[in-house]
């Protein structure tokens, strides 16, 4: 048996793995890609659902010192226009 079938068999299937490869990555970065935007998309949306969060309670403490601050005023008025 000769050697020259095997080198073109094993060259053969080099070359068919070699143009195989880019198109098995190409479709992995695809699938990154897309995996990626997903994990923005939930970043995001995490993101905007802390800050609802933290900004809510703010606010609404700082609607409630508005609300005092006006009573105090109005009480401070109603005591000079006393004296």
């Amino acid at each position: 048996m000769s050697k020259k079938p095997f080198k073109h068999i094993l060259g053969a299937a080099v070359v068919s793995f070699l143009l195989v490869l880019p198109a098995g990555c190409s479709k992995n970065d695809e699938q990154q890609s897309d995996e990626k935007g997903r994990i923005e998309k939930m970043t995001d949306q995490a993101a905007e659902t802390a800050v609802k969060k933290i900004r809510t309670p703010m606010d609404k403490a700082r609607t409630t010192q508005k609300i005092g601050d006006d009573r105090l005023e109005e009480m401070d008025k109603a005591l000079q226009k006393q004296q």
